[in-house]
């Protein structure tokens, strides 16, 4: 879908998505009424409660898909530290992942296949060319590097979250993946990916419709996937 929705809480109990769509949840942390989060002013205080609100809204979410409270939920690491669900969960099919930036959290639900989500804040990014050389294909860096700003930055930033999406939905660490994704156009297609890994043809990758200030993008490792991008608030306006 190429539509940005909004949802509200409180959330009712969803099924699982099919095979062929990411359900991406965008919420927006610091509006959330979300009691007991520590209070402060400096920024220890303040990722703090980030974290709280994450791990809360993370917990809510999974558990309407799972029709479980969300502090029953059994959730676990990977061996790269991914979130993932526990072996209770495992008849559900269902996988998740998330990212945040700001005050921004990003979820992605699918069914049946790994997901991976990354999102930033759009801004300038002086060394956009410099980074660019130094993690991406020489190819496409050097086409970067040709941009003038805001689009060399709204590009660098593009490309990364695709590739971040592409490595977190694979499961492996960015070191020594990064400048062997390879990407071409704008929104990024896959071009090439590292030895190994499936074919470009088995994977899915979209830039989803989000909100006003945010770059991101979603990667599922089956073919055809789409996604259906919301908005999550606190309450329906009146």
């Amino acid at each position: 879908m190429n539509i940005l929705s909004r949802a509200y809480l409180p959330l009712k109990a969803r099924p699982i998505p099919s095979t062929g769509t990411v359900e991406l949840w965008l919420i927006a942390l610091q509006q959330l009424p979300l009691e007991s989060v520590p209070a402060g002013h400096d920024r220890a205080d303040w990722l703090r409660g980030q974290r709280i609100r994450q791990r809360f809204m993370l917990r809510l979410l999974l558990g309407s898909y799972l029709g479980c409270p969300g502090r029953d939920l059994e959730l676990t690491r990977g061996e790269r530290g991914k979130p993932m669900l526990g072996k209770r969960h495992a008849e559900s099919a269902l996988s998740f992942n998330i990212s945040h930036s700001g005050e921004w959290l990003a979820v992605a639900v699918g069914r049946g296949c790994p997901v991976g989500v990354d999102i930033e804040m759009e801004r300038s990014m002086p060394r956009a060319a410099a980074l660019a050389r130094r993690y991406f294909p020489g190819s496409e860096a050097q086409a970067l590097t040709g941009l003038d700003e805001p689009f060399r930055s709204r590009t660098f930033l593009q490309h990364w979250t695709a590739r971040e999406a592409l490595v977190k939905a694979r499961g492996c660490g960015l070191a020594g993946t990064m400048d062997r994704i390879e990407l071409d156009g704008s929104p990024p297609a896959i071009a090439g990916l590292p030895q190994g890994w499936p074919r470009a043809d088995r994977w899915s990758l979209v830039m989803p419709p989000l909100p006003e200030g945010l770059v991101g993008h979603v990667a599922a490792r089956r073919p055809g996937v789409g996604v259906d991008a919301r908005v999550l608030e606190a309450a329906f306006p009146e």
